[in-house]
């Protein structure tokens, strides 16, 4: 466990005692643990600093399959996904086309896209969609007429355009469908972000459930966001993706707004109920942000989680030993490869994560972070996936 986080559980040790072992979650107590090969019981244990366990894991957990997933997540990228050159040079005549519907996260997208475009020598040009259907169909009528080789689309629905979906086809224009869950209904490939992506996240974060907790737990909630539609997914893929490892482990599911003011408190609320729970899965690690304060004022023993998403603030708290693991994503290098798709595309080209490898392509923008690993990412850029990865883009362009 990480440093100050182990701390806290000694100070809280005394005044939880009592709810613990009634609540069967004492740490070295006959109710804590998971049976083992033997009959024995398992105490509760989570991941040292170092990694290593000092008991588990119990028997019907699959502790090693687990925490070699996690291990592949944890090292650093050494390469970009796309090593092969594309087969053609260029032509600075390519046009490019993104469907920007004008929200916060659409800007972000933008700002990489249109980088990554100029460093291809390509011609971005930036279209406002906005959010309703009369403003989006007059956009893409617009997008049509520009005859555009590539079209990246975000954070648009396809079916709100589908006539100009088949028109922009039909003119061979190469669509890249990133962070879209309904690729398939479109008959559009399934890019980074979709349900291919969404589906591996989800298995990571069941995995670093287990591995951190040296598969001796068995009491799992994950705090999941009403608004945003991946967590549909997630909520059926995280269970399926536990059970697999645990068939005995239980999780509960619990919704936390994303526009919640105090998701922490929201946490320690719910660990408060529910006594039992031994880790918690978080799909938005910023509801991490302050927990550790929160729980230690509470008396809380157990508000260990992973999250999904880490911010900056995230990553110190990991360094500190103030949070125990969170998953990070490189938007940036999410976004140029999603030039790179296009690229690719437009040539007929394969695409390197378009083969159903969607763990490779979820290593290549993101990792687990631990108190093993945070130190590295602590920089003004916060975290990055690969240093330098945009000359080896240029090499291969």
């Amino acid at each position: 466990m990480t440093r100050r986080i182990t701390s806290t559980l000694r100070a809280a040790a005394v005044l939880g005692a009592f709810s613990l072992l009634a609540a069967g979650c004492s740490a070295g107590g006959d109710g804590g643990g998971s049976t083992g090969a033997s009959g024995d019981s398992v105490p509760l244990t989570y991941m040292a600093d170092d990694g290593s366990c000092a008991s588990g894991p119990a028997d019907g957990i699959d502790f090693a399959t687990a925490d070699a997933l996690v291990k592949t997540f944890e090292e650093p990228a050494t390469e970009i996904l796309a090593t092969e050159k594309l087969k053609e040079p260029i032509d600075p005549n390519t046009k490019a086309v993104y469907l920007n519907n004008g929200t916060p996260i659409a800007a972000l997208f933008q700002a990489g896209l249109q980088t990554a475009s100029e460093a291809a020598g390509i011609q971005f040009v930036n279209v406002d969609t906005g959010t309703d259907a009369q403003s989006i169909n007059s956009a893409l009528n617009s997008v049509v007429e520009m005859n555009p080789d590539i079209v990246f689309d975000q954070t648009v629905d396809a079916r709100f355009f589908q006539d100009q979906l088949a028109q922009l086809e039909q003119q061979g224009a190469a669509i890249v469908y990133g962070g879209q869950l309904n690729a398939d209904e479109f008959g559009l490939r399934d890019s980074l972000g979709g349900a291919g992506s969404i589906e591996v996240n989800s298995k990571v974060l069941a995995n670093a459930a287990v591995s951190l907790t040296c598969g001796t737990a068995t009491e799992f909630v994950m705090y999941s966001i009403p608004e945003i539609p991946a967590s549909e997914i997630q909520n059926e893929a995280v269970p399926a993706a536990l059970k697999e490892l645990c068939p005995q482990c239980n999780i509960r599911t619990v919704d936390i707004s994303i526009a919640d003011p105090s998701p922490a408190d929201k946490i320690v609320s719910d660990l408060q109920a529910h006594p039992e729970t031994q880790f918690f899965i978080s799909l938005a690690d910023q509801y991490q942000i302050g927990l550790a304060d929160k729980a230690q004022l509470a008396g809380l023993t157990n508000a260990y989680g992973v999250g999904q998403s880490s911010l900056p603030q995230n990553i110190q708290q990991i360094a500190d030993g103030t949070e125990v693991a969170g998953y990070v994503v490189d938007f940036n290098m999410f976004m140029w490869l999603q030039v790179d798709e296009g690229l690719r595309a437009m040539q007929g080209m394969e695409v390197p994560y378009l083969d159903g490898n969607w763990e490779s392509a979820a290593r290549a923008v993101s990792h687990i972070v631990t108190v093993r690993n945070a130190d590295q990412y602590l920089t003004p850029a916060g975290y990055v996936a690969l240093p330098g990865f945009e000359d080896q883009f240029k090499t291969v362009w």
